[in-house]
């Protein structure tokens, strides 16, 4: 049945908080202060009928948009580990020193956990003694493509579309995929924004129809582009595209320049928390997946495959560490970003969108190791890019080198087949800070 769409538009209803958490059974594990940790994988049923019974006693049903395909390959089963567990197990990689040149993607949720990684200083305890590492801003994921080919980097963090585009330029220098450090259901980046001032909508279809003509912008290039291109495709409208850099995106909207936008966040949940613009749409509604990976020069691999391991055993480390962690992650990420707030920054890693755009109640899938959903992914991209004439031929066969993140799942006492943990999304009341400060 159609939801409520119009009761929802600025956010949750305290009414729907109460019924979708009782639902969604949101538990977590008792020392993460900002509610959101481990998931158990229960459902109350008592709970649920309760939210049922409350529901039918409104006259009203509430439900998400039914997705639009089928859903892709499920990861299966996860890992079950811990910060503290590996953490223990931390031992400097065997090997010459290396001077390590990575991007530091700050305004990419997707790569965030290289902000716990360099805040914590982890990586002098899983890389060769002697190692150095030189972090770059990077504002977007391009520019990084360029860098990577020229050697002024050596390992890099990207989200999906710019990954893929950098393994075909082997001809200039071989990258390899190395590992997806985080795969979501377009949480990430593949967020349909509309200006604050748009009307509110009863259906994805009426979404779409208000569309028509208006004015887009994205991020050239990114995984917000490619989900923003493939649902506006889907639904098989005529709209104007614009690109700008996300920042730039967010006061265009302030400033009405545009009628809506796709972007990665945490700038999108800046731009709601503004009140400069509204969620409308995710592309979880057409089952979407976004990601963030791990780029490695192969020439680096080589001459350096201990440290390379070493490098991705403290990734792991930090992504249980954000997951066990969750408000030092706020409070390191805050430090890096001071212009966003704490409250925005947890809701743009740790919380759900609201249940009228479609948005899946699980916002993050911490992967690593190449599962069957990552590959899916990683060919869903490259025909989506081949198809907008982007890359040429077919997905390289050795585009994605699995056997690193393999032998440092192995060596950490992890199973390579299955994932890391996948983090269930918190509601706004959930949100532990209010603005800079934790809630009483």
């Amino acid at each position: 049945m159609e939801i409520m769409w119009h009761t929802l538009c600025k956010g949750y209803s305290s009414f729907v908080d109460i019924i979708v958490k009782a639902i969604t059974s949101f538990e977590c594990e008792p020392k993460s202060q900002a509610r959101v940790g481990t998931i158990h994988r229960m459902h109350y049923l008592g709970y649920a009928a309760f939210g049922v019974m409350l529901i039918t006693f409104a006259g009203k049903t509430f439900s998400a948009p039914a997705p639009q395909q089928a859903a892709p390959n499920a990861l299966g089963s996860f890992n079950n580990s811990k910060y503290d567990t590996i953490a223990a197990k931390a031992a400097p990689a065997s090997g010459a020193p290396v001077t390590v040149k990575v991007n530091l993607f700050l305004g990419w949720t997707g790569a965030w956990d290289t902000i716990v990684m360099k805040q914590m200083n982890m990586l002098p305890k899983w890389l060769p003694k002697g190692s150095t590492v030189e972090w770059k801003r990077n504002l977007q994921g391009p520019p990084v493509i360029t860098d990577m080919l020229a050697n002024k980097q050596n390992i890099a963090y990207l989200g999906d579309s710019p990954s893929i585009v950098s393994t075909t330029k082997g001809g200039i220098a071989p990258l390899k995929i190395v590992a997806f450090n985080l795969i979501s259901a377009s949480r990430m980046c593949g967020i349909l924004l509309v200006r604050s001032d748009a009307p509110n909508f009863n259906s994805p279809a009426e979404v779409f129809q208000w569309l028509k003509g208006k004015t887009i912008a994205v991020p050239k290039g990114s995984c917000a582009d490619r989900i923003g291109q493939e649902m506006v495709k889907k639904a098989g409208v005529e709209v104007n595209w614009v690109f700008n850099q996300a920042e730039v995106i967010v006061s265009s909207l302030q400033a009405k320049k545009i009628d809506a936008a796709f972007v990665y966040e945490p700038n999108a949940s800046n731009a709601v928390k503004l009140g400069y613009g509204r969620y409308a749409l995710s592309g979880a509604y057409y089952n979407l997946l976004d990601a963030d990976t791990v780029i490695m020069r192969q020439d680096f691999i080589q001459k350096n495959r201990p440290a390379a391991i070493g490098w991705l055993k403290a990734n792991i480390e930090a992504l249980y560490f954000m997951r066990d962690n969750p408000i030092e992650t706020v409070n390191m990420i805050k430090r890096e970003l001071p212009d966003f707030t704490k409250e925005n920054i947890w809701q743009a890693f740790y919380g759900q969108l609201p249940v009228n755009t479609g948005g899946s109640p699980i916002v993050n899938t911490a992967v690593m190791t190449i599962t069957p959903q990552a590959v899916y992914l990683a060919n869903s991209v490259f025909n989506f890019l081949k198809s907008m004439k982007v890359v040429q031929g077919k997905f390289a066969s050795d585009a994605i080198d699995p056997t690193l993140v393999a032998q440092a799942f192995t060596e950490l006492g992890l199973d390579p087949k299955k994932a890391l943990f996948e983090i269930k999304g918190g509601l706004p009341t959930d949100n532990p800070f209010n603005k800079d400060e934790l809630k009483k």
